[in-house]
């Protein structure tokens, strides 16, 4: 062939905003161009409706290049309180391509699995080839015990240390945000001491979670949870710090944790965001190149599922998983569509975990490296989220870090303005949810669980997940 191969841009002048301006302001025949035009988000950030440039400095976020068979660690959350009844589960999910186990633990049973012994942890965990697929720990306690005891499982099944993955999932400023308490005086020093224990014995192992969803359950903005993973990074890596670990160590033993919603464009922006933030915080402790890459765990959110008709939470989780995919994140969970309203059964398991598989084998997520590098409104925004970002992290430390931050109840407070911001803008219907404020279905079909969830404890000033449908899904019917 001889044709020349011409650049389709080529023929046509450069456009600039004023020049696009001119144009939009034609089409909207005398509508004002603000009210019918730009878009900001809950922070104020301004988000559209169209970008000419990027900021300097941008473009292609650090990420690692994607196994081509398993783009991400696809995570699935067990939650049967019955040692037993998780372990037919854990064994069902792997079988069904899940690769990694998130262990929700609760002493009591009611929101998770009760194994408080190393016995009934060993139960659940019964064929599981732990070398093969990575064990992390969601514990509701948050003191440290379920930790101890998945260390001692590993050192009992005499396991190869520098090879073993997986996660002990402490978050100790998290849970006593969550349950409305104080820390208490002895859990640093516990929390040094397990980190002791790994990062001798199992140095692959992530020992601490920054859980910055924490903050977008309860209703908090892009920005606010973005500077709790900043704040609650700087506070554990000091932790590992104190107790000698190595910056490198430091740095690479801690996974953040970030939701991802059904707003796809600025879930990718955030994710790309966080990576920055986090880089950029390693490095002030003097952490290595390779170690500042954050190790990025996302989850759906649960703030925005519909407990009044499940069946549109398969969008819902399919749009977020999307996000989490494009965004560059190393592991996700998929929570089940009837996460709202209890625990799921085999079905809800099977959609999540399918999910995985059609994004990965069927539309090709992971064969693209940070998909949004070069697109101006995802780079704008991941700069602009960061700066904010910093900012208010910047905020946090002035109060005494994340501890402080927390015990005064200042950011409790911040979080709950923006979430109040957020329903009121559903209440006057300048945001939607589908299937809830706008075109709900009159007759929802029934949905099967395992048992609904107790209604959850929740202290004054405890920092609580959320549900952005909970105040409209009665008034929808």
């Amino acid at each position: 062939m001889t044709d020349t191969i011409r650049d389709f841009a080529g023929d046509f002048p450069a456009q600039t905003a004023a020049s696009w301006r001119v144009l939009a302001e034609k089409a909207l025949r005398g509508a004002d161009f603000e009210t019918a035009v730009d878009r900001h988000t809950v922070d104020g950030l301004k988000r559209g409706p169209v970008f000419f440039d990027r900021p300097d400095g941008t473009g292609a976020v650090d990420t690692a290049p994607r196994d081509g068979h398993l783009p991400w660690g696809m995570r699935q959350s067990i939650t049967e309180a019955c040692p037993a009844e998780a372990n037919a589960v854990a064994l069902d999910d792997l079988m069904g391509g899940v690769s990694e186990l998130d262990l929700r633990l609760d002493s009591t049973g009611r929101f998770g699995l009760k194994a408080n012994e190393i016995e009934l942890l060993d139960a659940a965990l019964t064929g599981v080839d732990l070398s093969l697929a990575p064990v992390h720990l969601d514990s509701l306690d948050g003191q440290g015990h379920h930790a101890h005891l998945l260390l001692t499982l590993f050192a009992r099944r005499r396991l190869d240390g520098e090879h073993l993955h997986g996660g002990l999932g402490l978050s100790p400023v998290e849970r006593a945000a969550r349950q409305g308490i104080a820390l208490d005086d002895q859990c640093f020093p516990k929390a040094r001491g397990l980190a002791e224990l790994a990062q001798a014995a199992f140095p692959q192992i992530r020992i601490f979670r920054a859980d910055a969803a924490l903050a977008f359950e309860a209703g908090g903005s892009e920005v606010q949870e973005l500077a709790v993973l900043a704040a609650s990074s700087a506070t554990y890596i000091r932790v590992m710090l104190e107790a000698g670990l190595s910056a490198d160590e430091a740095a690479q033993a801690v996974e953040a944790r970030l939701a991802a919603d059904t707003d796809i464009h600025l879930t990718i922006a955030k994710l790309r965001a966080a990576r920055r933030i986090f880089a950029r915080i390693a490095q002030g402790f003097g952490a290595s190149e390779a170690a500042q890459r954050l190790s990025l765990q996302v989850t759906t959110s649960g703030r925005m599922m519909s407990a009044k008709d499940p069946w549109t939470n398969m969008i819902r989780t399919a749009c977020a998983g999307f996000a989490a995919a494009a965004g560059g994140a190393d592991t996700i969970t998929i929570r089940p569509f009837t996460d709202a309203i209890g625990r799921p059964t085999g079905l809800g398991r099977r959609v999540a975990r399918n999910l995985h598989i059609l994004l990965a084998e069927e539309s090709h997520i992971g064969k693209v490296t940070d998909p949004a590098a070069g697109s101006y409104l995802h780079e704008t925004l991941s700069d602009e989220l960061a700066q904010s970002a910093w900012s208010l992290f910047q905020k946090i430390e002035r109060r005494g870090g994340l501890v402080g931050a927390f015990a005064d109840g200042w950011l409790q407070s911040e979080i709950a303005a923006v979430r109040e911001k957020r329903l009121q803008r559903l209440a006057d219907g300048k945001d939607v949810i589908l299937g809830v404020t706008q075109h709900p279905d009159p007759h929802p079909k029934p949905v099967e669980t395992n048992g609904s969830w107790p209604e959850p404890d929740a202290p004054e000033g405890a920092l609580t997940a959320i549900r952005l449908a909970t105040p409209f899904e009665g008034a929808s019917s």
